[in-house]
């Protein structure tokens, strides 16, 4: 118990709010369905993600008064402060990082190429600027708040108390990149999620709440978002300015030479 008589974060609240979320992701579910909204579109999973939000927030919110000190700001870290922004592009520089460390072993054990996650399928049919609008709140401005503050504010805090550091940024990582598991498809992306979410956990032990990891978690999933939207465009366009730095060196080599 802590001095004020309320019990601190525990494993068990843990669960509670990510099966809370889950429950709010079945119901937000049943609403797009009811609102004949294909679940799979990004109006439709706004709508899941909504539910998922509102669930995990809800679950959050109703505990926050009878733990810790009951200020999640307090027990949680759950800060958001401009000056911490440069956690943005630190965020984008980091995916490009993961996503070379793990190419090797993604291509190893899928020779094939890895199978779509469903976020991917998602993304890839946005067909005008709402939808890229929605994508870009849910994916890149909520996500990252919500996720953090389950992920590093109360679980890695949470083992931290009972293991050390070294183990709650480790623990929390795995446990982060294995609840995408949910999206069978997501088995690929497991060894960059664990990365990403090893930095996520350290960068909120260095600086002591969320601020910082909730802007690089920002920036590694826009990153992603567009990555998944622009998709073949981006690596066409990619493709081209490559051959054309090519050509460029090849006309200076030829006028040095």
């Amino acid at each position: 118990m802590t001095p004020g008589g309320r019990t601190p974060w525990g494993y068990g609240d843990f669960a509670i709010v990510v099966v809370a979320g889950i429950v709010g992701s079945f119901a937000g579910t049943l609403v797009a369905t009811l609102a004949l909204l294909d679940p799979l579109s990004i109006r439709g999973f706004t709508v899941v993600f909504a539910g998922q939000v509102a669930g995990s927030l809800g679950a959050l919110g109703f505990l926050g008064p009878r733990r810790g000190t009951g200020d999640l700001r307090r027990d949680l870290g759950l800060v958001l402060r401009l000056r911490d922004a440069w956690g943005l592009p630190a965020g984008v520089g980091l995916q490009f990082l993961v996503a070379l460390a793990v190419s090797p072993l993604v291509r190893l054990l899928f020779p094939d190429g890895p199978p779509e996650q469903t976020i991917a399928g998602i993304a890839a049919n946005a067909r005008d600027p709402l939808d890229l609008v929605l994508l870009f709140l849910a994916v890149v401005v909520v996500a990252p708040v919500v996720e953090e503050t389950i992920y590093r504010g109360l679980l890695l805090r949470r083992i931290q108390r009972s293991f050390g550091t070294t183990w709650a940024v480790i623990g929390s990582a795995a446990v982060f990149a294995l609840v995408h598991l949910f999206d069978p498809n997501a088995l690929a992306a497991v060894p960059g999620l664990f990365l990403v979410g090893l930095a996520l956990a350290a960068s909120a032990v260095r600086f002591g709440d969320l601020g910082v990891p909730i802007f690089v978690h920002a920036g590694v999933n826009l990153t992603g978002v567009v990555v998944l939207v622009l998709g073949d465009r981006l690596v066409a366009e990619l493709e081209r300015l490559a051959e054309e730095a090519v050509e460029a060196i090849v006309v200076v080599a030829r006028l040095v030479g």
